[in-house]
């Protein structure tokens, strides 16, 4: 698309942003162009439209005389010039100074252009240092010559607005009246059999479930309905949209009047082709839940469902997918039950709960291994305050690296709102649609009715491998037991699996099975911890010499007792890879598998044995279990996923972000960052610079479907300089200590420091049978919206989710500090500028 045409048009749309039928003037605007750069245009009228709040001083910069210019409390020093510019401005955007308006100034036909250079120079030696200036915008162009753009659209998950009622774009004269007998004149928007949104010309005082009576005096003029009857209705939303006010009504219940609901009912449905059923609450569920599809097969995290008893967390339900479940790899004991609940000791609870009780919310970061002995499982794991406190930091972190099982993880809590389990379909219920979701049966209720809190588990080893370099003291292994957990399991958790279109090339699953391993000459007892049809994963006893590309000979002690006619001993395999400590061999299969005997009895265990691996298919036990858990994830998930769209030319771009219901202070540094509103978000942290183009895309092009997904650290300063908010990061792949320690010491004197991870993945084709009664419903009414929308979700190409771990990297680079206290008191002090 040539500059020229894109600059008329942006000319041309400037002076409707901010009038309420924009979003209508647009779409008859732009019908000719296609879905990119419709998206286009609106992110870049945006940013000119965003409100600036910056003071223009042309002092010494201009050769005409500056006088001051005063408005909306600032003193701008400006010459005749600029105060012309900046008055059309504010005729254009309706009395707004916005980010056109100022570069529209910067850019005049004056000396100006050398403040513009020096300011590009400026810019210049930030961008040398991987910073530049928190303004909203690249000040550098792209190929195509236009600034790049941060601002993103955003959608809430867990947001699927139902409307019981059908609800039509109809205006039409009614009255009001107000308790105290004021009379006002209205305007309906749309309207329903019970309800409805009206505009109220006069200045009024209603109050949100205030009781109001309404007359229908335009339709008086049309239809046989009395204009003198009132009709009691309640006040369920006040808004003000460009100083007009707007009352959202529903008809009180006490009234009934079946003439009335006979009229309404024949009414929208004689009219409702004509006038067009107002279905955006659906049209915004359907991006909702499609995009919340795409993210959930692909999630990292796993969610962990906890009750409460006699004060101690109890994790009664996981919610794992083909990409989270390696997290509960190493919690499945000898007996195939998951273990994990036994992280969350009485101890550990008792802080945790005390934490969400003080600030709705809580963090514990572990460090954890697992050892086999005697044919057991024994499970260790500890915080970081928990090791300094017993001096055991540099054993227990020596000694646990060297384990194929060690992991760091990072686990946010908070509490759940069980009102959210169910969500019906935004579509009334009077409607017929295909793949009606049920709700949830009794038994399920009463499964989830215990639970309080929500977990979310964040495997953040890779990002802190670089810490793990320690001496290991032989004299203090003893000392570790006290880490360990109790052999049994108190707590036996529960796994509900969503399934998803499969992501590997084979599934791979977790069962815990006696075996006996033969290296060479040296026999070792060991245990089966994973399987699939061509390979497996060995924990044995005690250390063995072996290496990538050894064979070994596997005999299947613990399934030859349960299956004594199978063929179970002596099955050769190759070593695929050892861990550091000689412990742990993942083992695969050379040559054919169909005459394999090892990869035969497992195709057999998959085909009619699956009871024996039930921790790998979808739990049915519960009707209904899984889509109440999963919405309770939705309703705040604990990251910020950021989905890359390619269309049909091939052509990449970033375009929505997912907000969630958790606090977090990386969503709330990006909603205070120029440009940010409520339907967009600046993501200049992330995408400044050449990020997308030399970090991002060439990780996902190296990349399909069925790769494991990618994950990148990112590192933010934030500080100030010549009177600018300054943002500088760093990338780091291979996440080694001195890049971090290095990183944050420049910012402990007086910067803002945080760290992010960046999960890469690319999608598969949309769950559209998820959202099928949505898409059909909104096909009846605008049939180009449904096809819009469909196609949008074809074109998700990738996600970079993200999950902010600030303060864990804290804890590991800098322990025994106040740092993390003063850098959250730092980060508030900066936000609340703004």
């Amino acid at each position: 698309m040539p500059n020229q045409y894109f600059d008329q048009l942006i000319d041309q749309l400037k002076p409707l942003v901010y009038d309420t039928d924009f979003d209508t003037l647009f779409q008859s605007l732009t019908e000719n162009e296609d879905g990119p750069t419709r998206f286009k245009l609106k992110m870049e009228l945006r940013r000119l439209a965003a409100p600036c709040h910056r003071t223009v001083d042309l002092r010494n910069q201009v050769d005409g005389e500056c006088h001051p210019y005063e408005y909306n409390g600032r003193r701008h020093q400006l010459d005749d010039v600029a105060i012309e510019i900046f008055e059309r401005g504010l005729e254009t955007y309706k009395g707004v100074f916005t980010q056109d308006t100022f570069e529209q100034i910067l850019d005049a036909d004056n000396h100006l252009r050398q403040a513009r250079e020096e300011e590009r120079a400026f810019a210049q030696s930030l961008a040398d240092h991987n910073a530049e200036p928190l303004n909203g915008q690249s000040p550098f162009p792209n190929a195509d010559n236009e600034a790049e753009s941060y601002l993103l659209e955003t959608f809430h998950f867990g947001q699927y607005p139902y409307r019981a009622e059908e609800r039509m774009n109809f205006t039409i004269e009614v009255g009001l009246e107000d308790s105290k007998g004021q009379t006002y004149n209205a305007v309906t928007t749309d309207i329903s059999i019970t309800g409805m949104r009206v505009r109220v010309d006069d200045e009024h005082s209603f109050q949100y479930d205030e009781l109001i009576s309404l007359y229908f005096t335009g339709l008086a003029k049309e239809f046989t309905v009395d204009p003198d009857t009132r009709i009691p209705y309640r006040v369920v939303g006040v808004q003000e949209v460009d100083n007009k006010h707007y009352l959202k009504l529903n008809r009180d219940p006490d009234y009934h009047s079946a003439e009335l609901d006979k009229f309404f009912h024949r009414f929208i449905n004689g009219y409702k082709k004509r006038y067009r059923v107002n279905v955006d609450n659906t049209y915004n569920t359907i991006i909702t839940k499609g995009h919340e599809q795409l993210l959930l097969p692909r999630m990292q995290q796993l969610p962990v469902f906890f009750s409460e008893s006699n004060r101690q967390l109890v994790a009664d339900y996981v919610l794992t997918t083909d990409n989270n479940r390696f997290i509960l790899n190493n919690w499945i004991n000898e007996l195939n039950q998951i273990s994990f609940g036994s992280v969350f000791n009485v101890r550990r609870s008792r802080w945790l709960l005390q934490d969400l009780l003080n600030k709705k919310s809580a963090r514990l970061l572990i460090l954890t291994f697992s050892i086999t002995a005697r044919g057991k499982i024994y499970n260790y794991s500890a915080t970081v305050e928990e090791l300094q406190k017993t001096g055991l930091w540099e054993t227990y972190v020596a000694f646990g690296s060297q384990k194929a099982s060690w992991r760091v993880y990072q686990i946010d809590l908070r509490p759940v709102d069980l009102n959210q389990a169910w969500q019906p379909q935004s579509v009334p219920k009077n409607i017929n649609v295909p793949f009606r979701l049920n709700p949830p049966t009794a038994q399920v209720k009463r499964a989830i009715s215990p639970l309080r809190y929500m977990g979310v588990v964040n495997d953040i080893t890779d990002s802190l491998n670089g810490f793990f370099d320690t001496e290991l003291d032989k004299n203090n292994l003893s000392s570790l037991k006290a880490f360990a957990h109790p052999p049994a399991v108190p707590i036996r958790t529960k796994e509900a699996r969503l399934e998803f279109i499969n992501l590997r090339s084979e599934k791979r699953f977790s069962y815990r099975s006696r075996c006996r391993v033969r290296v060479g000459k040296y026999v070792r007892d060991g245990m089966i911890i994973d399987l699939s049809v061509s390979g497996l994963q060995v924990q044995i006893d005690t250390p063995v010499a072996a290496e990538k590309g050894d064979n070994v000979e596997i005999s299947m002690t613990g399934f030859k007792k349960l299956y004594k006619k199978a063929k179970l001993e002596h099955l050769p395999y190759t070593i695929a890879s050892v861990d550091d400590a000689r412990t742990t061999l993942r083992l695969k299969i050379d040559g054919d598998h169909e005459q394999h005997m090892g990869s035969e009895f497992i195709r057999f265990l998959i085909r009619e044995q699956r009871d024996l691996l039930k921790l790998q298919v979808e739990n049915t036990s519960i009707n209904g279990l899984e889509l109440c858990l999963r919405n309770l994830y939705c309703d705040a998930p604990g990251s910020l996923p950021i989905f890359f769209y390619r269309n049909k030319k091939r052509k990449t771009s970033v375009r929505r972000a997912g907000l969630s219901n958790w606090p977090s202070d990386w969503v709330r540094l990006l909603s205070k960052l120029p440009g940010s509103q409520q339907s967009a978000l600046n993501l200049q942290p992330l995408m400044r610079g050449s990020s997308v183009t030399e970090k991002l895309l060439p990780k996902l092009e190296d990349m399909d479907r069925t790769s494991e997904p990618v994950t990148l650290l990112l590192l933010l300063r934030l500080y100030r300089q010549s009177g600018e908010d300054i943002v500088q990061t760093q990338w780091l792949e291979s996440n080694d200590n001195h890049a971090i320690e290095s990183f944050i010491e420049q910012c402990l004197p007086n910067s803002i420091f945080r760290a992010v991870t960046v999960t890469l993945s690319r999608t598969g084709k949309p769950d559209t049978q998820f959202i099928q009664a949505e898409l059909n419903y909104i096909s009846r009414y605008a049939a180009y919206r449904a096809q819009e929308i469909e196609e949008d979700l074809w074109q998700v190409y990738a996600i970079a989710d993200t999950v902010d771990v600030t303060e864990s990297l804290l804890e590991f680079a800098l322990p025994d500090t106040n740092t993390i206290e003063e850098q959250q008191e730092r980060l508030n002090t900066w936000l609340n500028k703004f």
